[in-house]
């Protein structure tokens, strides 16, 4: 559930809003804007942007001063989001009428929480990550570092670059593909020849990710050749 408060202090007027001589000039008896069209108006486009990558947010919109007195907008009010690019922190909106002309800017500020996975026990260097070795949890957004992995699937099956304490966030620097070839592992050496597939027998001599080029030794001939990784314990010659 998205929190929306507001808080305790007011916006300074002349540090807030900006009028044309035009809005100044308004009957006094005109109809004034309601403030809490405008938290609405932000309100909505914060969730709108926020959605699905801010989880469990809270969102504080500073109140504009209750002495602040807007003429009714006859068109629909215009939103200018001055930082388009930001999810979390403070942000400030742009909140424009014009007809009559006025504008005022009202600050937000918006925390919340990220995915996230981490291990639940520690992690060899090496060892390939198993489902049961990770999970996905939600953290307050300043606790989750860049990089970090957002999903389990993203992580199941790699290979961890070095050893892993558990409880810890993951991070896609710390994995590499899994292995499909093993060093000193008998695979099978596919070599083409215009339609036809001819397959041998080999060792390779380093380990492979998928489309790695690897060294090979073909145990028939003791030649050394070089291979692309193209299935597990498969390597293609062209």
């Amino acid at each position: 559930m998205i929190k929306h408060i507001l808080t305790l202090f007011s916006v300074p007027l002349l540090a807030l809003v900006s009028f044309s001589s035009h809005a100044l000039e308004n009957d006094i008896h005109a109809v004034n804007q309601a403030h809490s069209e405008i938290y609405n108006l932000v309100t909505e486009h914060v969730k709108q942007k926020i959605d699905q990558k801010i989880f469990e947010p809270e969102i504080k919109l500073r109140n504009l001063s209750h002495t602040l007195k807007l003429a009714k907008c006859q068109q629909a009010l215009i939103i200018k989001d001055r930082n388009p690019n930001k999810i979390v922190g403070r942000m400030t909106f742009g909140v424009s009428c014009l007809q009559p002309k006025w504008q005022l800017y009202l600050p937000v500020a918006v925390t919340g929480k990220r995915p996230a996975v981490i291990n639940t026990k520690g992690i060899l260097k090496l060892a390939v990550i198993k489902s049961e070795d990770v999970e996905s949890v939600l953290l307050p957004y300043k606790k989750v570092p860049k990089g970090s992995i957002i999903n389990t699937e993203t992580a199941i099956g790699m290979r961890a670059k070095k050893g892993i304490p558990p409880n810890s966030i993951l991070k896609i620097r710390d994995f590499q593909a899994p292995y499909w070839v093993f060093k000193n592992r008998e695979v099978t050496v596919v070599t083409r020849i215009g339609s036809i597939q001819v397959k041998t027998k080999g060792v390779a001599l380093e380990d492979g990710v998928e489309q790695a080029q690897v060294a090979i030794k073909n145990i028939s001939s003791n030649k050394v050749i070089k291979g692309i990784v193209i299935a597990p314990n498969t390597v293609e010659v062209p």
